[in-house]
């Protein structure tokens, strides 16, 4: 039976324990890479998703002041229809009704019916239909919920670019330990 000496052994450990450290570190380097990319792309997505919130927020605003402008308008076209039908110059309240019509038809996103129900209240200045809490939340919902989902992607993103920085420091000590190994 042939033996080996004991340095030989030693070889061998010290090969097995290169290998291993070679393969962690080698792991190591693909995970931080692959958080790397990810949170890339949940930037990216948190970006788009800002961008498009931003945009649905302007159109928001512009819609709800044109509507707002709009009923308005039609509040005023119907109480001098209500003087022209009280004075009993029905041609004119007739007029009117087209103009107010028209006012509305201009709306971008008034609710139907809503006018009328306001209108049938007396037009109570806290009850605009353009300025009510289902008209906002409707207008303004989908901008406000995009902005919340890029917060969240930011979020994300950041926390695996913080896992991915701590994976490379490990890297870097493995790469570290595998030279002072080749040394030994």
């Amino acid at each position: 039976m042939q033996t080996h000496p004991v340095g030989r052994g030693l070889e061998i450990a010290t090969a097995i324990a290169l290998g291993v450290v070679t393969l962690v570190t080698a792991l190591g380097v693909l995970q931080s890479a692959a958080w790397t990319s990810q949170a890339t792309r949940l930037g990216e997505d948190s970006s788009d998703a800002r961008d498009q919130s931003v945009t649905n927020g302007v159109l928001s605003q512009v819609r709800q002041r044109s509507d707002y402008a709009a009923t308005l308008e039609a509040e005023r076209l119907t109480l001098l229809q209500n003087d022209a039908i009280a004075a009993d110059e029905y041609s004119t309240a007739l007029s009117l009704q087209l103009s107010i019509q028209t006012a509305l038809a201009s709306a971008y996103e008034l609710p139907d019916g809503s006018f009328n129900a306001w209108r049938d209240a007396g037009f109570p200045a806290d009850a605009n239909p353009a300025q009510s809490a289902d008209y906002l939340v409707s207008g303004q919902g989908e901008s406000d919920a995009l902005m919340l989902t890029s917060q969240q992607l930011g979020t994300f993103g950041t926390q695996l670019t913080a896992k991915a920085a701590v994976f490379g420091q490990a890297t870097l000590v493995y790469a570290l330990a595998l030279f002072l190994f080749g040394v030994a």
